[in-house]
């Protein structure tokens, strides 16, 4: 087996797949490293539909004045790309650390969705799982206060670690976070500061650990 088909193989979408039809799929994938802050997607691109493979991109939009407004963060097997969306998009995608990017032509892309049912499953259900998520952070940053949108936030980034705790581990700054929700930067210091001194939020080193059930408590 090629360095390239184990790679492939790794991906949640072809983990199911034997090994004939990944070789099929090999030949329609191009792989790339990109550095960090590298920009690998960009408004007016509509012919590619790339896949992270390893580290993490970031999807943003600009706002009229300029100011970079992040909708998401991708981790490695999600999708991104023009997926068939009418007029020219306004969405920027760079890496935040460095990271291996997967690529195929967009039309070899449905083509090989088409082919193998199973694939196409898998993607509605990534697709609809991160639509709810981003329609549920966006409708906290119309409706909610500063303080309910960050600690919502802080509950939708977190990961299980054990019982109801909770940590927050990717390297996310103040800034980012900031830019996730639509707030200043000194916002967001402000609130993560508020909650460290009720003791409802630990920092360790670059994480933030903490109970879910106490900062769900808080959201309502």
């Amino acid at each position: 087996m090629t360095k390239k088909l184990w790679y492939i193989q790794q991906l949640d979408l072809f983990k199911e797949l034997t090994k004939e039809k990944l070789v099929q799929i090999e030949s329609l994938i191009f792989m790339k490293e990109y550095g960090r802050r590298e920009v690998i997607f960009e408004p007016g691109d509509k012919d590619k539909v790339f896949i992270v493979k390893t580290g993490q991109v970031e999807l943003y939009q600009l706002s009229p004045s300029g100011k970079k407004v992040i909708i998401e963060r991708l981790l490695p097997g999600s999708i991104f790309g023009d997926l068939g969306t009418e007029g020219e998009g306004e969405t920027f995608v760079e890496a935040t650390t460095n990271s291996y990017v997967c690529s195929l032509q967009k039309d070899r892309f449905f083509t090989m969705i088409s082919q193998y049912p199973e694939l196409s499953e898998k993607l509605m259900k990534q697709l609809f799982y991160r639509l709810l998520k981003v329609e549920k952070r966006m409708s906290s940053v119309a409706t909610d206060s500063a303080f309910q949108r960050l600690v919502k936030l802080l509950l939708s980034l977190g990961k299980k670690k054990a019982d109801d705790s909770m940590e927050v581990s990717e390297k996310f700054t103040h800034e980012e976070l900031a830019q996730m929700l639509g707030i200043s930067r000194q916002t967001v210091t402000t609130i993560i500061n508020q909650l460290e001194k009720k003791g409802l939020i630990t920092r360790i080193q670059k994480s933030l650990q903490f109970t879910s059930s106490k900062l769900e408590s808080l959201t309502s």
